[in-house]
């Protein structure tokens, strides 16, 4: 199976290993699926009513599981049934330096597992690999195949918040470097969006816990075989991604308060310079209008190049000069 494989495969597993060939037709499922101490498992990309159809007959699939898998946008969950167990799961990939949540409908019964992707369709070559690996080791039952498919899953979202706290971390570093305040509005861009990378992250992993209880816990006691302590590990991971996207969001949030603080800082620092030159503009502008007044005296006095040197413009760089020692004294440049 392959990104590149049609929009149907099936294939048949026995002691943990793939037997016959892998068949691209709906219509030849129906045979496949009666044969005796098989595991089937049947993939699906973005299949048609009619496809769909097929499937409800020949597995008896309940009509409102059918519903949910043929329809996009639905909330991680599990559901039990009498004949099948259905589970929507949301992987996580990265695509050119963007995260694409995917959407995978899986119905696992006593002998098949159907996975059911939408498009942007998610690569599952990691997990019949990881199947194929055991080499038997796990069993035939598909309660194995179903925890190699969730443990794909959920160790993506390990590289998922691995990629979203590197870059969390960058952005921090890069906050004290750029001194441009153009860059201002790029960086509270890249803020929102690796937030709002978090926040979908966090809905397609959140709800993986209330997938993975009742597996752990057996609560339906659907499979044959002993999966549950495969599941808890699963678990315990899904619950240290939380543990990840949890910080990531802190880390964010700390971001966009450090970016607030810095823009917050330097128009203290451009308005503190402002009110100091115009603070030693009004010295400067009392004096001179002060001699700029047609008063007899100052016309008859103020006769002299001395005079006009000494009293008007000395009198400014005094004031000029009283003024720069006291800011300096108050340390406010």
């Amino acid at each position: 199976m392959s990104l590149e494989s049609p929009a149907l495969q099936c294939v048949t597993f026995r002691a943990g290993k793939r037997t016959g060939t892998v068949l691209h037709d709906v219509a030849d499922v129906a045979g496949a699926a009666r044969e005796p101490d098989h595991l089937l498992w049947l993939d699906l990309i973005a299949p048609s009513a009619a496809d769909l159809e097929v499937l409800r007959t020949t597995f008896n699939l309940h009509p409102l599981a059918i519903e949910d898998a043929a329809t996009a946008h639905e909330r991680p969950k599990i559901e039990s049934y009498p004949e099948f167990l259905f589970l929507i799961v949301h992987p996580l990939t990265w695509v050119d330096d963007r995260m694409i949540i995917h959407e995978m409908a899986i119905f696992a019964g006593k002998r098949f597992l159907i996975t059911i992707r939408q498009n942007p369709a998610y690569g599952i070559e990691e997990i019949e690999r990881r199947w194929t690996a055991h080499d038997g080791q796990l069993g035939e039952d598909p309660g194995y195949l179903l925890y190699a498919l969730i443990d794909s899953v959920v160790d993506h979202y390990f590289a998922i918040g691995d990629r979203l706290e590197e870059w969390i971390t960058e952005l921090q570093t890069q906050l004290f470097s750029r001194e441009d305040p153009r860059a201002d509005k790029e960086t509270l861009r890249e803020i929102f969006e690796l937030k709002n990378d978090v926040h979908h992250a966090r809905r397609a992993v959140v709800p993986m816990r209330d997938v993975l209880q009742p597996l752990v816990r057996d609560e339906f006691d659907f499979f044959a075989g002993h999966e549950e302590r495969y599941y808890r590990d699963v678990y315990d991971h899904a619950i240290r991604v939380m543990d990840q996207l949890d910080s990531a969001r802190d880390l964010i949030s700390s971001a966009l308060e450090i970016h607030l603080s810095l823009v917050a800082n330097r128009q203290n620092e451009i308005s503190k310079q402002l009110a100091i030159i115009a603070t030693i503009f009004l010295p400067l502008t009392y004096i001179t209008g002060f001699f700029g007044q047609n008063f007899g005296w100052m016309v008859n006095s103020i006769v002299s190049p001395e005079i006009f040197w000494g009293l008007g413009v000395g009198s400014q760089l005094v004031g000029l000069a009283a003024l720069l020692a006291y800011f300096k004294y108050k340390k406010w440049y």
